[in-house]
C-alpha cells in the first residue's frame, strides 16, 4: 500500500461520531473552531486537493491530543492538523501580522535558548519578566500575553556526561532527558530525580541534549524540530544499542520521543520508542519484578493530581498514583478534570490566554473546591508547565511527584 493509499485509509477510519470535537478542551470555549475532526479527516480531503486552510483555524489547536484518545478508530488526528501546518508554515511571513507572529513563534519554540540566557543571572531575569512595562511591551510587540503566567528560571541542572564509557552492567545504568523545563526552571526536580535512580543503585547519565522539539513544532519550526531530534537520537545511540533504557520526568518529551522520534529517519529512531519511559512507568516496572525498594517512611501529606494531558497520550495510566500509593501516610486523590489549558506555549500567546483559562477552568474549580474542602493542602503533577499553570489559576503550590517519592525515601526534608 503507498503513502496515498495509507492516508485515504485513515481518513475512512474516521467515523464521523464527533466524539473527538465533544472532548476537545478548544471546541469547549471557541465556537468559531471547527474542531479536530472538522480540522483533521474532514479537511485533509480538502488539503489534498491543494486547497488551503485558513492558519489561524490550524493554530487553535493546541496539541493536547485529547481527540486521538477519544477517537474510536485510533486516527491520528493531530498528526494530520500537524502535517497541514508544516505545509502552512511554508506560506507564512508574507505580511506583517505573519512576520510578527512568525518572530514569535521563532522566540516561543526555543525555550533551550531562552534558558540558557535566562539562567546566567535568574533572579535578575525574574524580576525583569515581572516587571507591568515590559510584559506589555512583549504584548504589544511580540503578542506575547501580558497576563500569562511566564515559567520562573532557577539554579540550571548539571549536565553528567558517561566519562567512564557504558561498561558492562548495562542492567544498572539509565540515561535521563530533562527537558528544557526541568533544566533551566526547575532543576530542583532533575537533581532530585538523579539521587533517587543513584539511591536505587542505578548510574544516571545526563547528556548535552538539545529540547526535544516540540515546542518548536508547535511554533511552526518544524525544520529545526526535527534536526533537534535527529542531534540528541545520535547522542542516545551507544546508550540504545546498549539496551539502556531513557528516562524522562516531562510527560510531553515523554510523548515526543515515544512517538515523533521513531518517524525519523535515523538507526537509533527504531529503539527509542520502545526505550524511552516515564520515571514512573518505569518505576513501576521495577516494583512489579519486586526491584523497588519499599522501606519507605511515613508522610502525612494529602495532594491532589492533575494527569497531563501528554500523560494520558501515552497509554501507560496512572503510574505516579500507584506508586505514591504505596506510601504510608499518603493521601492523593486523582482530580482528572480536563486540560490545564496552557498546553507548552498556547496559553502564553495574547490571542490564546483566555481562551487557555476557560479551557483550564474546570480544573481550577476542582481544585479550589478540594481545597476549600480540606482534601488536599497542595497539587502534584507531572508536567512543569501544567504546574505553572495551575499555580497561576488557583494559587495552591504544586510540585512533582518525584519530590513525594523522595521524601518517603528520606533523600530529602
Amino acid at each position: 500500500m503507498d503513502s496515498r493509499d495509507e492516508l485515504a485509509a485513515r481518513l475512512d477510519a474516521c467515523q464521523k461520531c464527533n466524539m473527538c470535537t465533544a472532548q476537545c478542551p478548544v471546541a469547549k470555549v471557541n465556537p468559531r473552531f471547527i474542531g479536530p475532526k472538522g480540522l483533521g479527516p474532514d479537511m485533509e480531503r480538502f488539503r489534498r486537493g491543494q486547497i488551503n486552510l485558513d492558519e489561524t483555524t490550524l493554530d487553535d489547536c493546541s496539541n493536547c491530543k485529547t481527540c486521538e484518545l477519544t477517537c474510536p478508530s485510533g486516527v491520528k488526528i493531530t498528526e494530520m492538523i500537524l502535517g497541514a501546518r508544516r505545509a502552512a508554515s511554508k506560506a507564512r511571513h508574507k505580511n506583517t501580522m505573519g512576520l510578527r507572529l512568525g518572530l514569535r513563534g521563532y522566540i516561543l519554540g526555543r525555550n533551550e535558548y531562552l534558558g540558557k540566557l535566562g539562567v546566567i543571572w535568574p533572579t535578575l531575569t525574574n524580576q525583569v519578566l515581572k516587571i507591568k512595562l515590559v510584559r506589555l511591551a512583549l504584548d504589544k510587540t511580540l503578542s506575547i500575553s501580558k497576563n500569562g503566567p511566564l515559567p520562573a528560571y532557577g539554579k540550571p541542572l548539571k549536565i553528567q556526561p558517561d566519562k567512564g564509557g557504558i561498561g558492562t552492567n548495562t542492567s544498572k545504568q539509565v540515561v535521563y532527558f530533562p527537558g528544557c523545563y526541568t533544566r533551566f526552571n526547575e532543576g530542583d526536580t532533575g537533581r532530585i530525580l538523579i539521587r533517587l535512580l543513584e539511591h536505587l543503585g542505578y548510574k544516571t547519565i545526563v547528556p548535552d541534549f538539545h529540547c526535544c522539539g516540540l515546542p518548536l513544532e508547535a511554533n511552526g519550526q518544524f525544520g529545526k524540530a526535527d534536526k533537534n531530534g535527529r542531534y540528541n537520537l545520535e547522542l542516545m545511540r551507544p546508550y540504545l544499542e546498549a539496551g539502556i533504557p531513557v528516562i524522562t520526568s516531562c510527560t510531553s518529551c515523554g510523548l515526543t520521543l515515544k512517538e515523533d522520534y521513531p518517524k525519523l529517519e535515523t538507526r537509533s529512531a527504531q529503539l527509542i520508542g520502545a526505550q524511552a519511559y516515564d520515571l514512573f512507568e518505569f518505576l513501576w516496572q521495577l516494583h512489579e519484578k519486586g526491584e523497588l525498594p519499599l522501606e519507605f517512611q511515613e508522610v502525612r501529606a494529602s495532594y491532589g493530581y492533575h494527569p497531563p494531558c501528554h500523560l494520558k497520550a501515552q497509554g501507560i495510566g496512572t503510574p505516579a498514583l500507584r506508586i505514591l500509593g504505596l506510601i504510608p501516610g499518603v493521601k492523593i486523590r486523582n482530580l482528572d478534570a480536563g486540560c490545564c489549558g496552557l498546553s507548552g506555549s498556547y496559553g502564553f500567546k495574547a490571542e490564546k490566554y483566555e481562551k487557555a483559562m476557560k479551557i483550564g477552568s474546570g480544573l481550577f474549580e476542582a481544585i479550589n473546591v478540594g481545597a476549600e474542602h480540606g482534601d488536599f493542602q497542595s497539587m502534584t503533577t507531572e508536567c512543569g508547565v501544567c504546574k505553572v499553570q495551575i499555580v497561576h489559576g488557583t494559587g495552591i503550590p504544586t510540585e512533582h511527584p518525584v519530590h513525594i517519592l523522595a521524601k518517603a525515601y528520606r533523600l530529602m526534608d
